[in-house]
């Protein structure tokens, strides 16, 4: 017995023994640990000789480009695509509760997030929801991935290639609005991964979506896109069955085919075609558009219709102190709706008199009962259009695209939409 306790006794001793070898060294220090990570942050940021493209998405879906330079010793000099002048400030790295890039005096980044609308507009108190402390969450030679401390928003660093790269920074979304527009529908199709895909792409918002049908019933995932030369890269992957999609790249237009040609992370070829029907149409979303405007009586369109892939095909925002189109679909004590061009203090005396009509598949039509006057010379030929667009025979398809964001959809061609929201 005294030998098996002796036994026993070793090899507690010995298993002991390696548990204090085995982990120690991987314990070290917390603090000297964190310390060398702030300087390994510091270090590739600092490192870049081109500098870094930024990547801000805010929490209310604002996008925005930047240019960064960091030098090591706390300096930056950022530009931005709505203020390309570069500005020089100061940065700093800490251990919060995560390691923490902050812009910690005034600069280009703080616009964006600044509670006073006269400095850059957005809401009072919150501006456009943005931050200027920043958590790392993930960091590769290449790239580097943040989160906003207080509001969440995205920010993803790139390093710059070369000083060209840097040119195109502010140029790139342009152009590929400019390809992606040359599908001419709103509805789209590809296939993924053996799914027959309705694809959304929205210039506009930067959006890119695939709906597909999964036992009958129809699924969406969406994310916010960002442009970095021909690529289009997700701030979050999209899951299409088996197959994840982060983006885009070498995204062109096959003027022979009329197909958007592109790859995936994986390799694979994606062909975006035109199409003009929604894959599944959800024929409960008309009567509900019209009976829950987004404002409580009506719902706002910033960029009047797209026609053929152009945005503001109109050109309503060429309309002296245009803001919006508001669309009212019943005036109170009315049994018409109206369609009224707000100038940022009150509205145009213009603009026609609709009244919408659901059929029993679920589309939206109008007649026009009458107009609010007669709009100025200069821009008739801009009300006259939009008007007409709204009267096309044949109607709307209504289409759900974010909890208060409504497309009307020509049902003739698909050629033609416009947003509320």
């Amino acid at each position: 017995m005294k030998k098996h306790l002796l036994y026993l006794f070793l090899f507690a001793l010995a298993l002991g023994s390696c548990k204090k070898d085995k982990t120690e060294p991987i314990l070290g220090n917390a603090d000297d640990r964190l310390s060398e990570t702030l300087k390994a942050y510091q270090t590739q940021l600092a490192g870049a000789q081109f500098g870094w493209k930024g990547y801000l998405l805010t929490d209310t879906k604002v996008l925005a480009t930047f240019l960064f330079s960091f030098t090591d010793k706390n300096r930056t000099t950022m530009s931005a695509d709505y203020e390309p002048t570069p500005n020089e400030s100061s940065y700093r790295l800490k251990a919060l509760q995560r390691p923490t890039l902050l812009f910690d005096t005034y600069s280009t980044l703080h616009l964006i997030a600044d509670p006073t609308p006269s400095k850059f507009g957005g809401a009072v108190g919150g501006g456009y929801y943005s931050d200027f402390e920043f958590a790392f969450l993930s960091a590769s030679a290449d790239t580097i991935k943040l989160e906003g401390t207080f509001n969440k928003s995205k920010l993803v660093l790139v390093r710059s290639k070369s000083a060209a790269d840097n040119a195109s920074a502010f140029t790139a979304p342009d152009e590929m609005t400019a390809t992606l527009s040359k599908l001419r529908t709103y509805f789209k199709r590809a296939t993924v991964g053996g799914l027959d895909c309705e694809v959304k792409l929205d210039p506009n918002r930067r959006v890119l979506g695939f709906s597909y049908l999964e036992a009958g019933t129809l699924k969406t995932v969406t994310s916010n896109y960002f442009v970095s030369g021909s690529s289009l890269i997700l701030f979050e992957p999209l899951v299409i069955g088996t197959s994840t999609i982060t983006g885009l790249n070498g995204v062109s237009f096959d003027a022979a085919t009329g197909f958007i040609n592109a790859s995936t992370s994986n390799g694979a070829t994606l062909q975006i075609k035109e199409a003009i029907a929604p894959l599944k149409y959800d024929a409960s979303v008309a009567a509900r558009f019209l009976a829950n405007p987004v404002y409580g009586t009506y719902s706002e369109c910033y960029t009047g219709f797209t026609v053929d892939g152009v945005i503001d095909a109109y050109g309503v925002r060429r309309i002296p102190n245009f803001f919006s189109i508001d669309y009212y679909p019943k005036i109170t004590g009315q049994n018409y709706g109206a369609v009224r061009f707000w100038l940022g203090t009150a509205y145009g005396a213009y603009g026609p008199a609709i009244t919408p009509t659901v059929s029993v598949d679920g589309k939206i039509s109008y007649v026009q009962d009458g107009s609010y006057g007669t709009a100025p010379v200069a821009i008739r030929p801009i009300i006259t259009n939009t008007t007409n667009n709204f009267l096309k025979q044949g109607g709307f398809y209504v289409i759900q695209t974010d909890t208060k964001v409504y497309d009307m959809v020509a049902v003739a061609d698909a050629r033609s939409w416009i947003t509320f929201e």
